[in-house]
């Protein structure tokens, strides 16, 4: 049974989640911050339904201060609110939000779309911790990249999309992605971003890798792809 954290201020809107989810799911709400954050810390949690709008704070200064804590970090977020402006949108998925649902919603859309995230992310788990792709190594437990560099670790410093962009791109060698699929798996359905947005990520995480941002390459027309025989090239040149 998955266990999921619903941090939501109405008590009618915490009876559809729970019918939504149905019986494979364990529901304890938080009806505010301060019992969210008792909740987080007092029990385990595979998801997090995270309401913007609640009595004694915002939602995404909540969901901003879980990144911080190394205990809470990966786990899976979906706002779920009724703030459907674009500009709320784009801060919710530009902080790091693996979803984000505009209430009312249909029931079977809301578990799909929870589904599919536990799907990713124990997906992920499985596949292991850690994978190094030429000069670098991604560590999916602690949501971090390095540069090796002779014999030494450099962090790249990403951001939770940065790292869900590169983590992404890395894992399917040469597979070239579309900018509407990487909307689609980075960001998440429904989020009216922009081609702009994509290719400004891809600039801001070449940029951090340097001498090794031709790791991921535009191909014309079609979108983007990670391919280690960069450094191929690179040692053939030198």
């Amino acid at each position: 049974m998955y266990k999921l954290l619903l941090i939501e201020d109405s008590e009618e809107s915490k009876d559809l989640v729970c019918y939504a989810l149905g019986s494979a799911f364990e529901v304890t709400w938080a009806s505010s911050l301060e019992k969210a954050f008792k909740s987080i810390g007092e029990n385990q949690c595979d998801i997090i339904l995270l309401d913007v709008g609640l009595p004694d704070g915002d939602g995404f200064r909540f969901f901003s201060q879980i990144l911080n804590d190394n205990r809470f970090k990966k786990i899976p977020v979906i706002f779920l609110t009724a703030k459907d402006g674009i500009s709320d949108k784009v801060l919710g998925f530009t902080l790091g939000a693996d979803d984000y649902i505009v209430k009312p919603f249909q029931a079977a859309e809301l578990r799909a779309r929870v589904e599919m995230r536990l799907k990713k992310y124990h997906s992920q788990q499985n596949e292991g911790q850690i994978f190094i792709k030429g000069n670098m190594e991604i560590n999916l437990g602690a949501q971090r990249a390095f540069l090796l560099i002779d014999k030494k670790k450099i962090d790249l410093q990403l951001t939770p999309l940065e790292f869900k962009l590169l983590t992404l791109l890395a894992s399917h060698n040469d597979q070239v992605f579309s900018r509407n699929q990487l909307l689609d798996q980075v960001w998440g359905q429904e989020t009216h971003l922009t081609d702009r947005c994509i290719d400004t990520h891809i600039y801001s995480l070449r940029k951090k890798l340097g001498e090794f941002g031709g790791y991921i390459q535009a191909i014309y027309g079609e979108g983007y792809r990670f391919s280690t025989d960069f450094i191929n090239r690179l040692k053939r040149k030198s």
